[in-house]
């Protein structure tokens, strides 16, 4: 895995992270990987019907990634409640507000635990987790239950053991939304929402991300918010809202991830191109595209023209690059098959012990 011996070509190709919401692995994600060595993919519960069969899809993409130099990131979105990406044979964990509202830490690190052991078991060496924003009254469904609170203190202190309970176990933790999609009641994947109370945003939502930061953070994904006071760009492709917060303020080094750029609002007044380019311009290192046949390859080739010909920086490429095998060196991410037997039975028994124990102490359904 040594960066000085990657082509232009590979380095870009790392910046992708693909969202395979697909039902099967086809002949264009198996180009991706080989051809264009895209840096990973981002599985979802469509892909696989078991553990069993999720093992096997992993191992399959591994397998797929063999003679490439740089390991993929296998990624997921695994918050647990309702954001929920593990097959259906394993029972559905409380959510993030549930275990806060416990209050309860040996409950919540019992979470921690086997949310990691699931995803460390089965492959996964990178979960878009934990959710640090901050919510906002019932109002705020976007966010909702998948908040650990409802103020900074219980955020950070609920919210960042999963954080490091990941990285413990070699899984890379991306927390998100920064600056904060508490701060809003739209949805960002159906608008594009504004943030207009600048001073609650700096004394409350971007101080948990501040906090993660100093805890080890090392990797953020960046949502799709206007921030008042930085124009009507969304902070995805905004460079003012990434260089004085991440750069200048936070003086952060980690990774930068977008939330996905096929989100609808985003992608229908900026374009999809447009949008990778300007969230590289933006200062992000990974790219969070879904897939759709057919566009991917165009986009690689077309936005790679766009590097050769320094309509976009290619030192940014190469930064972004050098960021992502760093991690990927840091984490020990391999090719290497997972052979892992699960007892279901077994971890379904602790889910049920653990939602049990919640719901007993919280005495109503949340």
């Amino acid at each position: 895995m040594n960066f000085n011996k990657l082509s232009l070509e590979e380095k870009f190709g790392q910046m992708f992270v693909i969202g395979l919401d697909i039902y099967d692995i086809n002949d264009e994600i198996i180009e991706l990987i080989q051809k264009y060595k895209i840096g990973g993919v981002v599985l979802y519960k469509k892909n696989y019907t078991s553990i069993e069969t999720m093992i096997e899809v992993v191992n399959k993409l591994k397998k797929i990634n063999e003679n490439n130099k740089i390991p993929l990131f296998i990624s997921i979105d695994q918050e647990n409640g309702r954001v929920n990406r593990l097959p259906k044979d394993i029972l559905r964990i409380s959510s993030a507000l549930k275990q806060a509202k416990t209050k309860n830490m040996k409950v919540i690190n019992a979470v921690n635990e086997l949310t990691t052991y699931l995803l460390a078991s089965t492959g996964v060496n990178m979960n878009f987790a934990p959710d640090l924003d901050i919510v906002r009254g019932d109002k705020n469904k976007a966010i909702g239950n998948r908040s650990y609170g409802s103020n900074v203190e219980d955020v950070i202190k609920y919210g960042l053991p999963f954080m490091k309970e990941m990285q413990k176990n070699n899984i890379i933790s991306v927390v998100k939304h920064f600056p904060g999609h508490g701060a809003t009641n739209k949805d960002s994947h159906f608008v594009i929402p504004k943030i207009k109370d600048i001073e609650t945003l700096e004394n409350e939502d971007v101080k948990v991300f501040e906090n993660a930061i100093k805890e080890g953070a090392d990797a953020i994904m960046v949502g799709h918010l206007i921030l008042k006071g930085y124009g009507l760009k969304p902070a995805t492709i905004n460079k003012k809202i990434i260089d004085d917060y991440m750069k200048k303020k936070y003086k952060f080094k980690g990774l930068l991830v977008t939330d996905d750029l096929r989100m609808n609002t985003l992608r229908y007044i900026y374009g999809l191109k447009r949008s990778i380019q300007k969230s590289i311009e933006a200062g992000h290192n990974v790219l969070m595209i879904k897939y759709k046949k057919g566009d991917a390859k165009n986009l690689y080739k077309k936005l790679l023209k766009m590097v050769k010909f320094c309509e976009i920086d290619p030192e940014l490429i190469n930064e972004s690059a050098k960021k992502i095998v760093a991690i990927k060196k840091k984490y020990k991410l391999t090719n290497e098959p997972i052979s892992s037997k699960l007892n279901i039975e077994l971890i379904n028994n602790k889910i049920k012990k653990i939602n049990d124990v919640i719901d007993k102490e919280l005495g109503v359904s949340l």
